[in-house]
């Protein structure tokens, strides 16, 4: 997961939230001095994950970041309904030889 949330506030979220805490890996731009849209912070997670960046969905409701996650050759999906979400999911997830619990 990749969160704008900044520094004062990513310990109180994390600490707040438990589910976090099942996550492969956790950045927020507060935390890795780079926030999105910037390359940088897409960079951090195609590096903390030992990943290629076609092996990411990003989800953002806004569209800017999530252009900004294509332009470096992630997948990307502007967030306005839980339902569309839900289709992009189970049609993208099979790519990856994954499917959705």
């Amino acid at each position: 997961m990749l969160s704008n949330i900044p520094s004062d506030h990513a310990d109180a979220f994390l600490a707040a939230q438990p589910w976090l805490h099942n996550l492969d890996h956790v950045a927020f731009s507060g935390k890795i001095k780079a926030a999105k849209p910037a390359s940088a912070a897409f960079h951090h997670c195609v590096v903390a994950m030992r990943a290629a960046p076609t092996d990411f969905l990003v989800v953002d409701d806004r569209g800017e970041n999530v252009r900004a996650a294509q332009a470096m050759g992630m997948n990307g999906h502007v967030f306005t309904d839980r339902d569309e979400l839900a289709a992009v999911i189970d049609t993208w997830l099979p790519t990856r030889g994954l499917t959705r619990k």
